[in-house]
């Protein structure tokens, strides 16, 4: 009995073969990437496997696969691969049945090549292995009107590769650095502001809403970026190439915390020349013009009142600026550890979309263009 496993190189029909052959398949394995290598062998097969690339949902090439494979009325389980390189599998795998088998008619497996490589049943290879010994009759995909398009033969696959994958990648980098340059712009603005809102009662809550709405808006526009590269990047190889989230960006670690009053043994030093300040500038200038009119004791007691006043006044007016001074500290702080992480975030993100990008334009470049 022979199975054949078809797919894209993506999704490392090999790598599959192998681990079913180490869960226990004995009899012939065919591999096929192609729709002509499928047409070769389906007189000979008896059951079929079309493996599914766990990184973005199906496709054309797969359409056309299980196309084929409904032609020659052979057995067919869907089977996720190397799922344990990808965390957001399941929503992928969601996404490629909902394509593949809206009707829900044949099986879904989700395998790890690598841990059947240890004999291990939470691959899913065994589970496969023995589905395919059994052969239900009834998981025989439907047919399906598929339109194939043939990709232009004039280029070499390798050229038409690094075509596609150094405009992608040169189109990460603008974007990236665009995305900086206005996260940079921004954040000086909103520095220049600082001295005069911070004298505002609510600037710690503002200061944090005002960035929150930076990173959002800045969030979006590097993904409309990165969705604009991505479309370019694999213009021709899918009808409906829909992007594919990247999932979610590390948020770096916590925010400065608010300032806190606190009681410092500068506050008293500014407490003390304050008062002295009152004090002197009461007794230089009020107490003579008091003594000049012939209040006595009575410009005496006024005086001091002055002096007490005066001595507030500027104890109120150094703790003002002390206060602001500390508040424009912790702003620059502030502004400069959510720049940092907003930065972390786009350069992440950048990581991500060019990994994927890469794995998508591997995968989805034909053969045909060899």
């Amino acid at each position: 009995m022979t199975m054949l496993i078809a797919g894209m190189a993506g999704a490392d029909p090999a790598g599959l073969a192998a681990a079913v052959a180490t869960a226990g398949w004995t009899e012939r394995v065919v591999v096929a990437t192609t729709v002509a290598e499928v047409d070769a062998v389906s007189g000979e097969v008896a059951v079929a496997v079309l493996a599914i690339d766990s990184s973005m949902p199906a496709g054309d090439e797969e359409d056309v696969l299980l196309a084929a494979l409904a032609d020659a009325e052979v057995p067919t389980a869907l089977a996720a691969c190397r799922v344990d390189a990808f965390p957001g599998w399941p929503k992928v795998l969601a996404a490629s049945r909902a394509r593949l088998d809206p009707d829900r008619r044949l099986p879904v497996f989700a395998t790890a090549a690598v841990l059947a490589e240890v004999q291990s049943a939470s691959s899913g290879v065994p589970a496969l292995v023995q589905w395919c010994r059994e052969r239900p009759a009834a998981a025989v995909p439907a047919r399906r009107a598929v339109v194939h398009r043939e990709e232009p033969r004039s280029e070499p696959l390798a050229a038409v590769r690094a075509d596609r994958l150094a405009g992608m990648r040169a189109g990460i980098v603008s974007a990236r650095a665009e995305a900086v340059e206005a996260i940079r712009a921004a954040v000086t603005e909103l520095g220049r502001s600082v001295p005069e809102a911070c004298t505002a009662p609510e600037f710690t809550t503002w200061l944090p809403a005002v960035l929150d709405g930076l990173e959002r808006r800045a969030a979006a526009s590097f993904g409309q970026r990165l969705d604009q590269v991505r479309s370019a990047a694999i213009c021709g190889l899918s009808r409906n190439p829909a992007p594919q989230a990247l999932g979610e960006e590390s948020r770096g670690g916590p925010d400065v915390p608010h300032p806190q009053a606190r009681r410092r043994p500068e506050d008293a030093m500014v407490l003390l020349v304050g008062a002295s300040m009152g004090f002197g500038v009461g007794r230089m200038v009020i107490t003579p013009a008091l003594q000049w009119v012939g209040l006595g004791a009575v410009g005496t007691v006024l005086a001091l009142l002055a002096g007490i006043a005066l001595a507030g006044w500027v104890v109120t007016v150094r703790r003002s600026a002390a206060e602001r001074a500390r508040l424009e500290r912790w702003a620059a702080e502030f502004i400069a550890a959510r720049r940092g992480r907003l930065e972390h975030r786009i350069a992440a993100r950048a990581g991500a979309a060019e990994a994927q990008f890469t794995r998508e334009i591997w995968s989805r470049t034909r053969v045909a263009h060899g």
